[in-house]
């Protein structure tokens, strides 16, 4: 039965709590690389022997420890992709089943981006005589996690390991109206959400002091802070949706100064919970980083961009010469098309692009933009545009268009992720809230891009949403999810936006 007084706990029992939660994951994360190196070393005993390594010299795939040493090193970014694909939490590894798929798709990920390094890094022998290692290296490793991962969810379900996971949880829940009840029944209902205590907080004075099925309402939404600290909880959950977008982004903002855990159910982001991968926390809830998890983010991420920019620059340098020439020799014009675009702080600056339009007059463009945007429509790219050159028409269906971005990224102006950069005229259009969006750096891709080409009549709002979210939420993590989502797009041509 749900209590309704104000307990409080003292300063050693949270670190405690926190130091059993750090110590299940890190384990978990050494087993799993523990298995993929036994892989890599069962591989290795077998490629070693005497009549293996005859056989590989006679077909000119000689074995060399290099390829050894490769694997054993690609086995400590395992965890990297496990946790893309959510392998590290509580209800996915407490089901054997649900996680093998999710394991085939974090190696098969994994091998991808290998074969990538190799191609690109390694001599053309490397590449050919690893071929058969790389096999080896997905199949035994997924073979191997697979069965860790099965004595670790018999152990998880028979609450012997990752215990703290459903512990007694204290949760403030913000809102107390129809999703609000909605919620409080699953807390009575749902052991399993680890949550013991709730409290709740709404801004309808008639409520405060009265109780949800029991749980208290304590005071207004403005009193976040206090409360969490009063109650001492242990994370925040926001239930809203008769609200406006402007301020519940305002109450997010508020919850994650608490500097707890806060997770989200609201109509206002099912665009994002479509888009973003939940499997394996609360059903439903958009679970959002904390301002601890963003700010060293910020370093790491400007680091990606200076590294992975120079590195995709120096590929792209040959292919980018010889699509400059084709560009220059199909029409009339210059190679490049610049345009001022508004960034991070709605500064301005310029943007580089490929053209793949004749020269003609903007304002015909401008005109159909400034009609959708009325409409509430997102800016896409028109298709079965006269104005769009052949090799323009191609460019523009794998995206190729935008490599000279490159150039604005090793300038800082521009990120590998972030919001879609907008032309000035856009911004007449725009909301108070959708302003949110500049806190961060546009993107070359981002969580908009990813989504948009694959969801017909994206409305403007929900491309806000999108846009605003990743701006005031952003993790490496996403930003690594978001460039592997990228390129299965990209390659197959399905670009909208």
């Amino acid at each position: 039965m749900p209590e309704q007084s104000t307990s409080h706990i003292t300063s050693s029992e949270a670190p405690a709590s926190e130091a059993r939660f750090s110590i299940s994951k890190i384990l978990l994360t050494l087993l799993d690389i523990v298995a993929t190196l036994a892989a890599v070393q069962t591989i290795f005993s077998f490629r070693a022997s005497e009549a293996v390594i005859s056989y590989s010299r006679k077909v000119g795939a000689p074995f060399s420890v290099e390829q050894f040493a490769f694997y054993a090193l690609a086995a400590f970014s395992v965890p990297v992709f496990f946790r893309l694909n959510n392998l590290y939490k509580y209800r996915v590894v407490a089901n054997w089943l649900d996680q093998i798929p999710q394991i085939l798709k974090s190696l098969t990920t994994l091998s991808f981006v290998l074969i990538v390094i190799q191609f690109f890094f390694f001599k053309s022998q490397f590449a050919y005589s690893a071929r058969g290692f790389l096999l080896g290296f997905g199949v035994l490793t997924f073979l191997f996690v697979a069965i860790e991962r099965a004595f670790i969810a018999y152990f998880v379900q028979r609450r012997m390991f990752l215990t703290e996971e459903v512990i007694a949880k204290k949760a403030l829940v913000i809102g107390a109206g129809h999703a609000g009840e909605t919620f409080a029944l699953r807390i009575l209902n749902d052991p399993e959400l680890g949550i013991e205590r709730a409290y709740f907080l709404d801004d309808d004075a008639q409520k405060v002091g009265h109780s949800l099925l029991g749980f208290p309402i304590l005071g207004s939404v403005g009193e976040v802070q206090s409360r969490a600290i009063d109650v001492a909880a242990d994370e925040i959950y926001i239930t809203i949706n008769a609200i406006k977008r402007e301020r519940l982004l305002e109450i997010i903002e508020e919850c994650k100064k608490t500097k707890l855990p806060v997770r989200v159910f609201s109509r206002h982001f099912r665009i994002v919970q479509g888009e973003m991968d939940t499997s394996g926390v609360i059903s439903g809830a958009l679970e959002l980083p904390s301002q601890v998890t963003i700010q060293p983010g910020l370093i790491a991420k400007r680091s990606m961009d200076a590294v992975f920019g120079m590195i995709v620059f120096l590929v792209l340098l040959i292919p980018g010469i010889l699509i400059a020439l084709a560009v220059k020799l199909s029409s009339r014009g210059p190679v490049l098309y610049a345009s001022y675009r508004i960034g991070k702080g709605g500064r301005p600056f310029k943007m580089f692009k490929f053209r793949t339009m004749y020269l003609n007059d903007e304002r015909e463009h401008r005109e159909i933009a400034e009609q959708r945007l009325k409409a509430g429509e997102h800016m896409g790219k028109p298709e079965n545009d006269p104005r769009i050159t052949p090799i323009g028409r191609f460019l523009r269906k794998y995206s190729i268009d935008e490599f000279p971005q490159i150039l604005n990224v090793l300038r800082g102006e521009m990120s590998l992720v972030g919001p879609r950069p907008c032309l000035d005229y856009e911004l007449q259009y725009f909301e108070d809230w959708h302003k949110r969006r500049f806190l961060a750096l546009p993107g070359l891709t981002g969580l908009w891009q990813v989504t948009g080409r694959q969801i017909e009549g994206l409305s403007l709002h929900d491309a806000m949403i999108l846009d605003v979210f990743y701006a005031e939420n952003f993790t490496i993590w996403l930003d690594i999810k978001i460039m592997l989502k990228t390129i299965p797009v990209v390659l197959f041509g399905k670009s909208r936006i």
